[in-house]
């Protein structure tokens, strides 16, 4: 593949020349720059007004020039401040993932595409996203320590916001084509810290409110089982997962529920849904609402309760479940992989 001469515009703070060879890298197809020595060589040749994405391959012919195509299907148009805008918006979209829940597709992503389209023409990285899903997390925290139903509220909100933030960093390494296992762990640290500094945040917050013995010893309990579920949830996710996501782990819950067809996995599996961060964030703003801090160590402890008896009673058909995904993402990328 040729990247013929012309100008290096750039598109979500990335050089368009850099982001082509990127795509194409992860295609395993070669690339050179333009020039008078690859023209004949019968190379397939790309424009510097366009952007080539992975839906272009396998590549067209030897000697073809990459045309624009209408619908955007494998090639952006970039030509045009308003071709590069629409360009950016077309590879966020593509961002969105098949695991994301309705919560997320529908609610989430429009507004999370937003901030990284921000932050990305600003030239900060998926790194910068994590740090402000950890801010706006620790503060909603800090805030639900505060006694009263004002602080309690803003605290839902926050825990709201983290959790369209928190989808920020992987649309920025996907639209640029950096994601990491570095990045996906970091991602689930700050997921695992937020949760519990908002319990944490919460339980003092209802002490403050004279709850105190009650509160105490339920915020241990429940503390106590949470941080061992966490650790439970880590080493499953470690041994198995490809990545460090904890979504690895509702992928392997439904996959044993629909090749089990046992009934109560499969009630099991509909309740998993609740403690996704974005469907659990949905429940905790509701939560909030109602101004009852006691809720919440109830909301966790029903969330651990389900967890460790899925894991418990059904380890065998995760275990299935789990060699199944495994076996079914080596397919994925064994039938994507193109040669040049």
């Amino acid at each position: 593949m040729v990247l013929l001469p012309g100008t290096d515009a750039r598109v979500l703070g990335l050089s368009s020349r850099t982001r082509n060879r990127r795509v194409a890298a992860r295609a395993g197809v070669t690339v050179v720059d333009g020039g008078e020595a690859h023209l004949d060589a019968g190379a397939v040749l790309v424009p510097a007004n366009v952007l080539i994405e992975p839906a272009l391959f396998p590549l067209p012919g030897a000697g073809a020039s990459v045309p624009l195509a209408p619908d955007g299907s494998g090639v952006l148009d970039i030509s045009t401040a308003t071709a590069r805008r629409r360009a950016a918006w077309t590879i966020l979209i593509r961002t969105e993932k098949k695991t994301d829940g309705w919560v997320s597709r529908h609610f989430n992503r429009p507004m999370s595409r937003i901030v990284s389209y921000g932050m990305l023409t600003a030239g900060l990285s998926a790194s910068h996203a994590s740090l402000l899903t950890l801010l706006a997390g620790l503060a909603g925290a800090v805030l639900s320590a505060e006694p009263g139903y004002a602080s309690f509220l803003t605290c839902g909100i926050l825990f709201q916001i983290s959790s369209v933030l928190d989808g920020v960093d992987g649309e920025m390494a996907r639209a640029t084509l950096t994601e990491s296992e570095a990045g996906a762990r970091l991602d689930t640290i700050v997921d695992q810290v937020t949760y519990l500094a908002f319990f944490i945040g919460a339980a003092v917050g209802w002490t403050r409110e004279g709850s105190a013995g009650q509160a105490v010893l339920w915020t241990v309990v429940v503390a106590a089982a949470l941080v061992l579920s966490l650790l439970r949830g880590a080493r499953f996710v470690s041994r198995h997962a490809p990545n460090a996501s904890f979504v690895f782990i509702d992928r392997c819950v439904r996959r044993a529920a629909r090749d089990s067809g046992g009934l109560v996995l499969r009630v099991a599996a509909s309740l998993f849904t609740l403690l996704r961060r974005d469907v659990f964030a949905v429940v905790f703003l509701l939560v909030s609402l109602t101004g009852q801090r006691a809720l919440v160590p109830a909301l966790v402890a029903f969330g651990v309760l389900l967890a460790n008896f899925t894991f418990s009673v059904y380890a065998r058909e995760l275990a299935a479940a789990e060699r199944g995904a495994t076996h079914a993402a080596a397919d994925a990328h064994r039938h994507g992989a193109r040669s040049p």
